[in-house]
């Protein structure tokens, strides 16, 4: 007789109501996909406010340092101001679309997912939240963000309840069918 194991992946079988007959959604999922939504929503905002913020610096700030490298005795072989401007534009400007760019489609990609579509343009929202890596500031959430959103909309509950969505049921209706 060949050992069984009692946690492969091949032997399992989703939970089944009695009742319908339909695969029991996991409640747990369910309610977690409204709260990814909410966190990418509020993460996106967060980047795009931080992101214009930069480009407003990216506006301004050259020209006040280049004010005061002015009032400086030049630099032998140093940074000429129309180079110190280019260079400021460039690092604050990129600085601003790597905020900017991601925040508008985690929150673009939250609201449609709070209506229970775009389960693959959330994911995809996800993963280019990680570009905010160029902010410097909104990398530490936005990797936990990642980690926890791929967890909840890889999951087959999550991709049962998108599909429960496109059918036209409302999230009162999924959270009873799921019950």
């Amino acid at each position: 007789m060949e050992p069984t194991n009692p946690y492969s992946v091949q032997d399992y079988q989703a939970p089944v109501s009695a009742v319908t007959g339909q695969p029991v959604l996991n409640r747990s999922i369910v309610v977690q996909i409204r709260v990814i939504a909410i966190l990418m929503i509020v993460h996106g905002s967060l980047c795009v406010f931080l992101g214009i913020g930069l480009a407003i610096l990216s506006v301004f700030l050259p020209s006040v340092i280049i004010a005061q490298q002015q009032k400086m005795p030049p630099q032998p072989n140093g940074v000429t101001p129309p180079q110190m401007q280019l260079m400021l534009v460039a690092v604050y400007g990129g600085m601003a679309a790597a905020g900017i760019i991601p925040g508008l489609l985690q929150i673009i990609a939250g609201i449609a997912n709070l209506r229970l579509k775009g389960r693959v343009f959330g994911i995809v929202a996800l993963v280019a939240g990680m570009l905010s890596v160029g902010t410097c500031y909104c990398t530490p959430t936005a990797v936990g963000l990642l980690v926890y959103g791929l967890i909840i909309y890889l999951n087959e509950t999550t991709k049962q309840v998108f599909a429960l969505g496109r059918e036209g049921k409302t999230w009162r209706e999924i959270e009873e069918y799921g019950a």
